[in-house]
């Protein structure tokens, strides 16, 4: 075959169908990465396990051991989620959140506990799975469970608090940096509302009255949360809480302080929380942009390549003329030139 001459037909076809192929099969890929690995990604997981502590070096709370107002009191806050992956599905995901409020002492100020069923998209509670908010299994959730979901939007989101038993409306207030990783920073407040608890019995001194007969007081809470979320993940990268408890009597004459504070992430949980956001964001990056993005830039080409001209390699010629690499005549083989041969010397 001389140089320059095309390849045979059957193996251009090939070459070809398989360049094609490949092309196909990198579109079809970033395709599947795109729009099904990335949304089996960008849920919330059935197996959840997720706690922080926030803390406040100086509290005031009620003592109602002792009836004394206490001051400048060291409190934390620790907050676990844990899934319960067995009784939700693929749609569903069951967590239970557990929230205590103790003094550097160990004197337990609050604590709240609930279940909740929710999309494992949208986080939205679902009425289902046995939920509860602290001992009330009456009590009616909605609004997103705990937090905006994975690839959550700069918008407001309606949302249950766990101590005022209710739904509130998150805000999205800005974008920001926490721990070298982009946020969002969502906050809400609402209050003061009764407290979903039996009302107690305090001498009526405590209150700022003149007798020691008992009085009725009821707890009514006022709560500012604001959450810092990496929003590809969901993931909460910081939170602070200001809150405040008051005691107040039916008539609402009377009234103390029963706890206030402002509570924030403790900086290593942040930097270990950031760490986590942080791996789940660049994954899911990667799936839903980076890596479809590069395999359509290497798909028009291998395309194109499928309909280039195929030619076959020829070696280089040699020093005489020849093609390199063409056997030289072994010794004493006949050289059919000029007609001369054995039948030549046969005829004289």
């Amino acid at each position: 075959m001389n140089a320059g001459e095309r390849m045979d037909p059957d193996r251009a076809r090939l070459v070809r169908t398989a360049l094609l192929a490949a092309s196909a099969f990198l579109v079809t890929l970033a395709a599947l990465l795109r729009f099904h690995v990335y949304g089996q990604l960008a849920v919330f997981p059935p197996n959840q396990h997720l706690s922080f502590t926030l803390e406040s070096p100086s509290a005031t709370y009620f003592d109602t051991a002792t009836y004394k107002v206490r001051r400048g009191v060291p409190v934390t806050q620790t907050v676990a989620f844990h899934g319960d992956p067995a009784a939700g599905d693929e749609r569903t995901a069951v967590w239970t959140e557990f929230s205590s409020l103790e003094t550097g002492d160990g004197r337990r100020v609050d604590y709240h506990e609930r279940r909740s069923g929710f999309d494992r998209r949208t986080g939205m509670i679902r009425d289902c799975c046995d939920g509860y908010v602290d001992d009330g299994a009456e009590v009616r959730q909605s609004g997103l469970a705990f937090f905006p979901p994975p690839g959550a939007q700069p918008r407001t989101y309606p949302v249950f608090d766990t101590v005022l038993r209710r739904q509130v409306r998150l805000g999205f207030e800005g974008r920001e940096e926490v721990a070298g990783l982009p946020v969002y920073r969502y906050s809400y407040t609402a209050g003061p509302v009764p407290a979903a608890e039996p009302p107690v019995e305090l001498p009526g001194t405590v209150l700022g009255r003149k007798t020691d007969e008992p009085v009725t007081a009821v707890r009514y809470t006022w709560i500012t949360r604001t959450l810092w979320m990496e929003p590809e993940s969901g993931l909460p990268v910081r939170v602070r809480e200001e809150r405040t408890d008051t005691l107040r009597t039916g008539d609402g004459k009377n009234s103390l302080i029963a706890f206030t504070a402002t509570l924030e992430t403790r900086p290593d949980d942040v930097a270990a929380l950031a760490a986590r956001a942080s791996g789940s964001r660049a994954l899911m990056i990667a799936v839903r942009d980076v890596v479809p993005l590069v395999l359509l830039v290497l798909a028009p080409p291998a395309a194109v390549a499928a309909w280039l001209p195929r030619r076959r390699a020829v070696p280089p010629a040699g020093p005489e003329g020849d093609a390199a690499g063409t056997a030289a005549p072994e010794d004493g083989a006949a050289e059919v030139s000029g007609g001369a041969g054995p039948a030549a010397d046969s005829r004289r």
